[in-house]
């Protein structure tokens, strides 16, 4: 008995011993950016030859783990569906033989198709506006509108082009220059009543804002202002030959030599102008 006494304090001394090996409290794992339902993640494991480690994605709807690709301490994943989901790093000390969990929980609020935005022109004065967010019953939700006007791209569209053009489309297409900004929102506001500084074609970008999870629900909706009247915005456009290519970036600000399907990149052009673009493949 004495010596199984002996023999449990002696594992018992090494266990600790190795515990006191275990320091992780110089590590850490945290959400470095965010936009909307798309997350990047970092990590500080990398600069350290003995430990190795992997990204995992646990989803609580489907019950399922999966692996997530690390670049120099970066991982990025885009969460497509309403639910809760566990981002964790699984770290292991080859040199000190020991190993830790890092994770962070993200809930994801998407409303979808339940996002919508009614909007109507008054009587007696086409430039008069009143846009309208359907009220989703959330404590922690925020309205908030962006109206832009129509830049370059925009305005050499036909109408057919103009009517059929996508949500995907405008989100990658459109230059998003702030001398383009017709209004936004300092604060929540469900409902905007607003007048055009001038008619032609507008994009509408409305957002519901959970400020419990941080998630955006977006949608673009287009609106020509007085369509009857001739617009003064309107201007002739002269192509610009000298433009060129300066390189493809992606979204952490790489350099990169080719893109890569469905994920977002950001083309820089000589004149100072950025285009996000993504390849769609299926």
């Amino acid at each position: 008995m004495k010596k199984l006494l002996i023999a449990m304090l002696a594992m018992l001394s090494l266990t600790a011993q190795a515990q006191t090996k275990c320091d992780w409290s110089g590590y850490f794992m945290k959400k470095s950016y965010q936009n909307q339902n798309y997350f990047n993640f970092q990590t500080n494991l990398h600069y350290d030859t003995c430990v190795d480690y992997v990204w995992l994605v646990y989803d609580y709807q489907l019950k399922r783990t999966d692996t997530l690709e690390d670049v120099r301490g970066f991982t990025q994943v885009q969460f497509n569906a309403k639910g809760k989901y566990k981002v964790g790093l699984h770290a292991v000390d080859r040199c000190n033989k020991c190993d830790t969990n890092f994770y962070i929980i993200v809930d994801i609020t998407i409303y979808g198709s339940k996002a919508k935005m009614d909007y109507s022109a008054a009587p007696k004065n086409c430039r008069a506006y009143t846009f309208e967010m359907n009220n989703m019953n959330d404590t922690c939700m925020e309205y908030y509108y962006e109206l832009w006007k129509a830049d370059e791209w925009i305005n050499k569209m036909s109408n057919k082009e103009w009517n059929s053009l996508s949500d995907s489309a405008i989100y990658f297409g459109y230059s998003w220059d702030e001398k383009n900004i017709e209004y936004y929102s300092t604060k929540s506001e469900r409902v905007l009543k607003h007048d055009f500084s001038d008619s032609g074609r507008y994009i509408v970008y409305s957002y519901w804002h959970n400020t419990c999870t941080g998630i955006d629900t977006w949608a673009f909706t287009k609106i020509t202002v007085c369509p009857t009247e001739p617009t003064t915005s309107v201007k002739t456009l002269v192509k610009n030959t000298d433009i060129k290519t300066i390189g493809y970036y992606d979204m952490m600000g790489r350099q990169v030599e080719y893109m890569r399907p469905n994920e977002i990149y950001i083309i820089i052009y000589s004149n100072g102008q950025r285009r996000k673009v993504m390849q769609v493949q299926n």
